[in-house]
């Protein structure tokens, strides 16, 4: 991989500040590459003080010149001809006798290209640019007045110690852009994918709807097929509100990228425990990617006008299912604070798993206003079912992102997220959830036509929200 721009400059002004402090002649940093067992590696010039004339990249220019290294010839893109190297292996590590200190003049200057009295004359020091073993390259100095002083050797070793760590420094950085360019442009790909399924998908979703209102029209108000055509046309309405949410969360997750790339901050020390980077790394804002759609719209909300529909579609799902759903309303009306498509979707969720789950002859039952046992200011919404039950083992765990427990093993698919986003909505509307299986944990009584059933099998969720006409804690995570 080249060197950047940013390290070739680097290279320029440090060693243009080394040159003057120990009144070198010339100093030239070489990178090396394309090695092997067999041959030296090839040299190639990055930065050469005082500056060449030609303003070319070095690269693409390699400096040649005797004063800017002296005794040696160049070849090609640097290669230097006949130079007795201490062994390098194709990995870019020295040889085992190698010392990462090693400044001795025969690394890179062989005595029979220069004669006696140019040796005497010129004096020359070059030193490997060694990081952890890996050489990467060689800083050479020369000077004609006096031979290099100990001190100075410091100083040069040093400079060729920081430029080693900036070569590895530099190689990274543009691994890793490279990395991410790669990246950026496969789930730039994605996104173009996923936007062309969702519009492929919607096409047929619209034909549907229209065909089921056509339907309607075409029966007979008596006609006991009516409700099942208008529970069709409530779940096409459904899943097109949820292909919206769709559309809004890839464009904001296409935003958030596009501003990630282009907004690359300037670094600057800090400790261990500093999580700027980690908390500014993706501007990412509840408004854009907060679970479907966008922030939760919490306010008052009649739990029985919402969970009409979903009795009416859960009943005649059941009763396909040779099952039966009771429904158990309060004495009095129940107004919780919630987000209603949010509220719809948790009490979804857990009737749909109940079918999915459970046998023919299963009861199901859906209630509410119920009060809690610690909380006053909080109503619950319960889904129950005498199904087979949550082992105890899956019980802590069910709550996880893609946990399947013991069905994982069986012939139902799923996902595993259903439970995972229902605790989240929860949560973020101040609410709790609590399961219980078999019944017998239930700490509410059942209701008086469920308590002949067996308590030993069953699930029952229990979803918790702050009531619309009290107050109390703001949050109960």
């Amino acid at each position: 991989m080249p060197a950047s721009a940013e390290f070739a400059a680097l290279c320029r002004s440090q060693i243009s500040i080394m040159a003057q402090a120990v009144s070198a002649d010339s100093t030239t940093v070489y990178l090396a590459e394309s090695w092997n067992e067999q041959a030296p590696p090839n040299l190639i010039p990055i930065a050469v003080y005082p500056p060449v004339a030609n303003t070319a990249p070095p690269a693409a220019n390699p400096l040649t010149s005797d004063k800017a290294l002296p005794g040696i010839s160049l070849k090609g893109a640097g290669t230097v001809e006949n130079t007795d190297y201490p062994p390098l292996r194709p990995s870019g590590l020295v040889s085992d006798q190698a010392e990462p200190g090693l400044t001795t003049d025969e690394v890179l200057l062989p005595h029979n290209q220069v004669s006696q009295s140019e040796q005497a004359a010129s004096q020359q020091l070059a030193i490997p640019l060694v990081h952890e073993g890996g050489v990467m390259g060689i800083l050479v100095s020369w000077r004609a007045d006096r031979p290099w002083q100990s001190d100075e050797r410091q100083q040069m070793e040093e400079c060729a110690r920081s430029l080693a760590l900036a070569c590895v420094l530099d190689q990274r950085g543009q691994w890793l852009q490279t990395q991410l360019s790669a990246l950026n442009r496969l789930q730039t790909q994605q996104s173009d994918r996923f936007h062309e399924l969702l519009h492929q998908l919607r096409n047929p979703l619209t034909t549907l709807k229209t065909f089921g209102k056509l339907l309607v029209k075409r029966l007979a108000p008596e006609d006991k097929n009516q409700s099942l055509v208008v529970n069709m046309l409530r779940e096409g309405d459904r899943m097109q509100h949820i292909l919206g949410y769709f559309d809004d969360t890839l464009e904001a997750a296409d935003q958030t990228r596009t501003e990630a790339a282009s907004a690359l901050p300037l670094l600057s020390p800090s400790d261990e425990t500093d999580t700027t980077l980690e908390t500014q790394a993706l501007p990412v804002t509840a408004e854009s990617l907060s679970h479907f759609g966008g922030a939760l719209k919490v306010e008052p909300c009649a739990v029985a006008t919402l969970v009409a529909p979903l009795v009416e579609s859960t009943k005649t799902l059941a009763e396909a299912s040779q099952m039966k759903l009771h429904v158990f309303p309060p004495a009095e009306a129940s107004t919780v604070k919630a987000d209603s498509n949010a509220l719809i979707e948790i009490i979804s969720n857990f009737l749909e798993n109940a079918l999915k789950y459970s046998l023919p002859g299963t009861d199901i039952w859906l209630q509410w206003g119920l009060p809690h046992r610690h909380h006053p200011h909080l109503e619950g919404i319960l889904v129950g079912d005498t199904g087979p039950g949550i082992p105890k083992a899956d019980q802590p765990h069910i709550f996880e992102r893609h946990y399947r427990g013991v069905q994982v093993s069986g012939d139902i698919s799923g996902s595993g997220l259903g439970l995972a986003i229902a605790s989240d909505l929860v949560q973020e509307m101040a609410g709790l959830i609590e399961v219980f299986s078999p019944l017998s944990e239930v700490p509410e009584p059942l209701p008086a036509p469920l308590q002949g059933l067996s308590a030993d099998v069953g699930t029952a969720f229990t979803v918790w929200l702050p009531k619309a006409h009290c107050t109390g804690p703001e949050n109960l995570r």
